[in-house]
């Protein structure tokens, strides 16, 4: 469904605006710009029916490689090739006009894309429906604050039946109850075989909805691949930027790892309730998860900790030693941290990862990270439950309602009976008195 071959987008920065007519009277014998690699040089192909997110640092070029992919912008170099109607929801707006209302740039914007009178007429109250902005439609934009603005944006680009939707980080204004109704949608998309292009910093999202994920730095694709593996990439990509000196990657069939390796992870161990390495807990057992570490250089009392994802690689879970307030010996050249706690995870596969640190985080000095180090199963147990999280709950059944009810009807009680005898007292004091 698109086809991105060698593409490449250089901008022209002037420091002044009065340089921009300089060069354009000395008709290319002067030059006062200086050029700007927005992309560089990415080839990408995506499938029909496929969901693939764009993530990167701010700067580089995710916005600008939808925008050329929307056509609201043209290449320097290379090509974009889309099969079937398009819709994108890039910045805040694009296309519309704040002084017409709501219920115009609906129209303006749908015949942009080719619909008819009559074909918007039918398609408006499906937009308004989705958007809820059936009070505010007839009122300028300008009037709508950035969250109604991206809600009728959202609701006319879905509206117009896309065969590939293209979509910024414009969602993150809208409230949470439009931003579940906005993922629902995109799932429904993906059921109905839509291509969808998805930019995000959110990690999370990209690992739930996509099915492969791109990188981008500098304005050139550094990897694609399972979003999981991308996204672990990109958080060691932001980890070496911050990072006093350069972290080495290390690759194998299992995990990808990093750091700068003064102090290294030696063993990373799952230990069931007997204190035997397990690739299987039942939910709900006792385990610890035992990681070694031997310190090669000078650390600053090390920091470890673990985190348990999914299958999808969503976090569920992670802790350290520093949150946990526990301090390691900086002095210390070989040892082994200890967690212990009850596994109350729903069945399912889960991957744990190790890391050792300086700090609260790893994006202080990084001494080594492994990703997916071990992998492995819980099992269900009686009584069976629903989610990823085993909570325990004590269930009661209790005439009449809920206890919450009865509190307040109760305090509401005392106080009128405290009221009562205030103006009581007060009264019979006034006859006293009288």
């Amino acid at each position: 469904m698109v086809n991105v071959q060698e593409l490449t987008k250089i901008f022209k920065i002037y420091r002044r605006p009065s340089e921009r007519l300089k060069e354009a009277l000395s008709f290319g014998r002067r030059r006062y710009h200086a050029d700007f690699t927005a992309v560089d040089n990415v080839s990408l192909k995506i499938e029909k029916g496929e969901t693939v997110g764009l993530i990167g640092q701010n700067g580089s070029g995710k916005s600008t490689l939808l925008k050329i992919m929307a056509r609201l912008m043209l290449p320097t170099r290379g090509s974009v090739e889309i099969s079937g109607r398009v819709a994108s929801l890039i910045e805040l707006g694009t296309g519309f006009h704040p002084e017409f209302t709501g219920r115009s740039n609906i129209y303006l914007t749908s015949s942009l894309v080719g619909f008819s009178r009559d074909q918007i007429d039918r398609m408006v109250p499906q937009v308004l429906e989705f958007s809820g902005l059936e009070e505010f439609i007839d009122r300028p934009l300008k009037t709508y604050s950035s969250g109604m603005w991206v809600r009728l944006a959202f609701s006319v680009a879905i509206s117009v039946d896309p065969d590939v939707f293209l979509i910024d980080e414009a969602l993150a204004v809208g409230d949470m109850l439009f931003q579940q109704r906005c993922v629902a949608k995109l799932r429904e998309f993906q059921e109905r075989g839509v291509t969808v292009v998805f930019v995000s910093h959110d990690l999370g999202a990209v690992k739930t909805l996509c099915d492969r994920a791109v990188l981008l730095d500098r304005g050139k694709k550094v990897s694609e691949g399972p979003p999981e593996a991308i996204c672990s990439e990109y958080v060691a990509l932001m980890a070496d930027r911050a990072s006093r000196e350069r972290l080495e990657t290390r690759l194998d069939a299992h995990h990808r790892r990093y750091g700068n390796y003064q102090a290294e992870i030696d063993r990373v161990d799952l230990l069931n309730s007997k204190g035997e390495p397990a690739s299987a807990l039942m939910s709900g057992e006792k385990c610890g998860i035992e990681v070694s570490v031997v310190v090669h250089g000078t650390t600053d009392h090390p920091t470890v900790g673990v985190m348990i994802r999914d299958r999808l690689g969503n976090d569920i879970f992670g802790t350290n030693t520093f949150i946990g307030g526990v301090r390691i010996d900086r002095d210390l050249q070989k040892f082994t941290v200890r967690f212990e706690f009850d596994m109350d995870l729903g069945p399912g596969s889960y991957y744990l990862s190790a890391a050792v640190h300086s700090g609260r985080d790893h994006l202080g000095d990084c001494y080594d990270w492994i990703d997916n180090a071990v992998a492995f199963q819980i099992l269900p147990t009686i009584p069976e439950f629903v989610g990823c999280a085993r909570l325990k709950p004590r269930i009661s059944v209790l005439p009449g309602g809920s206890t919450q009810r009865r509190r307040d009807a109760e305090t509401q009680g005392s106080s009128a009976k405290i009221k009562a005898t205030g103006h009581g007292d007060a009264a019979t004091r006034g006859r006293g008195e009288g």
